[in-house]
C-alpha cells in the first residue's frame, strides 16, 4: 500500500503505510529504503538519508539502498559520502550501471582507475539492456572528457542520447503548438480578486523559471539563503494542478474558456499541495523550470508571486542540456541536437509573447550578469521579491538545504 501511495502521489499517506509497516517488521529493510525515498520526494533530504542508512544497517548487501543514500547525499552537497556509497553499490553489483552513472558524476577520472575497467566491460556485453547502456554512455562520456579524449567522448556521448531519445520514445512534433495555444488560451484568463488572494495568502510563493541547465539552482540557492524564504526546489505541483483544465482547453479546439472559479481551483490546490512540507518561512521558492510553460495560469492565480526568469547564453544552455541525463522520463526533447534547438527557439517565442502579455511581471536575470557582479544583481534580485537585504545571500555555497538537481556540486 506505502508503495501505491508512493506512485499515485499520495505522500502522507505512502508515510503512514510504510511506518505501520516498519511497526510490525522493524527489520524491513526494503520499507526504509521506500521510506527514504518518500522523505526525498518530500524534499527532506536528511530523513531520507536517515532511511537509507537503516536499510543499509540492516542489509549490508542491498545496492539499492546504498545508490540511494548516495543521491541523498549527493543532494545535501556531502560528495565525500556520496562516493563512498555509491562505491559500496558497484562493490557489492559491480553490474550496478545507475551507481556507475552516478559516481561518475561527482569524481574526477585518472587514465588508471578500475572503475573505468568495469565499466568498459559492462558496456561491452551484448546482453546488456538498453537502459544499461544509456547509463553507461553517459558515465563513459564523462570519464573521456575527464581524460580529454575528444572522439571517445563524442561517440559515448552520442550514443547515450540517441539510445535514451529511444528509450523516452519521443518524437519532437506537437511542443511548439502546445506552446503557442497556451500563450492563446491565457489571452482569455479572467482575474481573481484581490480580496480573495488576502484572504487565502499562507505563503508567497516565487516561481523561478526558464530552461534547464539556465542557472535556476544558482538563483534559487541565493535566494533561499534569506532568513525569510524557503527553497522547495524543482516542484511538479503547478503542472499537476494545472494539467487537468489544459487538456479539457485543447481537448475542445481551445473553444472552452477558463473561469474564476477554475482559477481558485488551480490556486487552491496548489497552495494546499504544500502545506504537509510545513514551513515556517512566509515566502518559498517553486524552481521547476518549465514552468515558463504556465506564466499565464501563475499570473492569473498567483497575482501575489513573483516571476523570475533565467537568461543565459543559448550556447551554453544546449550543450550542458546534452551532456545531462535527466533521471525523469520528461525533457525527451533533451536528447537530440535539433530536437533541443527547436524546444530552445520555441521557448524563446513563448517568453517573448509572455512578456508582451504581462510587461514588468516577469522579472529577468542574466546568469552571466549576476556571476560577474553578484551583489548588485542580488541586491536587485532581492528588491525585485520585497525581501529586506541580508547578506546569507552573499554567503549561498553555505546554504545547507538540498539541491536535487544536476547542479547540485
Amino acid at each position: 500500500i506505502g508503495l501505491i501511495n508512493m506512485n499515485l502521489g499520495n505522500l502522507d499517506s505512502a508515510v503512514t503505510s510504510l511506518e505501520w509497516a516498519l511497526a510490525y517488521s522493524p527489520n524491513y529493510a526494503e520499507a526504509y529504503n521506500n521510506l527514504g525515498a518518500v522523505f526525498q520526494e518530500l524534499t527532506l533530504y536528511q530523513e531520507a538519508m536517515e532511511q537509507y542508512e537503516k536499510a543499509t544497517s540492516i542489509n549490508p548487501n542491498y545496492a539499492l539502498a546504498f545508490n540511494n543514500l548516495g543521491i541523498s547525499s549527493e543532494t545535501m552537497g556531502l560528495r565525500d559520502k556520496a562516493k563512498i556509497n555509491y562505491n559500496q553499490a558497484i562493490t557489492i553489483d559491480s553490474s550496478y550501471a545507475e551507481a556507475h552513472r552516478n559516481l561518475s558524476a561527482i569524481k574526477q577520472y585518472t587514465k588508471i582507475d578500475s572503475q573505468v575497467e568495469q565499466m568498459e566491460s559492462l558496456y561491452s556485453m551484448n546482453s546488456l539492456s538498453q537502459s544499461n547502456r544509456v547509463n553507461l554512455c553517459f558515465a563513459l562520456a564523462k570519464v573521456n572528457e575527464d581524460l580529454n579524449n575528444e572522439n571517445e567522448f563524442i561517440k559515448y556521448l552520442d550514443e547515450g542520447n540517441q539510445l535514451r531519445k529511444q528509450d523516452l520514445n519521443y518524437s519532437y512534433k506537437s511542443i511548439e503548438k502546445f506552446h503557442s495555444n497556451l500563450t492563446i488560451t491565457a489571452k482569455s484568463f479572467p482575474s481573481i480578486s484581490k480580496q480573495l488572494v488576502v484572504e487565502s495568502l499562507t505563503k508567497k510563493p516565487i516561481f523561478i523559471v526558464g530552461m534547464p541547465r539556465s542557472g535556476s539552482s544558482l538563483v534559487e540557492q541565493i535566494i533561499s539563503s534569506h532568513k525569510n524564504v524557503y527553497g522547495f526546489g524543482e516542484l511538479n505541483n503547478l503542472k499537476t494542478s494545472v494539467n487537468p483544465y489544459i487538456e479539457s482547453i485543447f481537448n475542445s479546439d481551445l473553444n472552452n474558456k477558463l473561469t474564476k472559479k477554475d482559477l481558485i481551483n488551480i490556486r487552491n490546490e496548489y497552495l494546499k499541495s504544500i502545506e504537509p512540507l510545513k514551513i515556517k518561512e512566509a515566502v518559498f521558492t517553486d524552481k521547476m523550470p518549465l514552468n515558463f510553460e504556465y506564466i499565464g495560469f501563475i499570473v492569473k492565480a498567483f497575482p501575489e508571486a513573483k516571476i523570475i526568469h533565467l537568461k543565459r547564453d543559448a550556447r551554453a544552455v544546449c550543450w550542458s542540456i546534452y551532456k545531462n541525463y535527466f533521471s525523469g522520463k520528461g525533457n525527451g526533447w533533451a536528447y537530440d541536437m535539433t530536437d533541443i534547438v527547436n524546444f530552445y527557439r520555441s521557448y524563446v517565442k513563448t517568453m517573448n509573447t509572455w512578456h508582451k502579455m504581462f510587461p514588468n511581471q516577469i522579472y529577468d536575470v542574466s546568469y552571466e550578469k549576476l556571476t560577474v557582479n553578484q551583489k548588485v544583481e542580488t541586491e536587485k534580485l532581492l528588491e525585485h521579491c520585497d525581501l529586506s537585504w541580508d547578506n546569507n545571500c552573499m554567503n549561498f555555497h553555505k546554504n545547507t538545504r538540498g539541491v536535487k538537481t544536476a547542479s547540485s556540486s
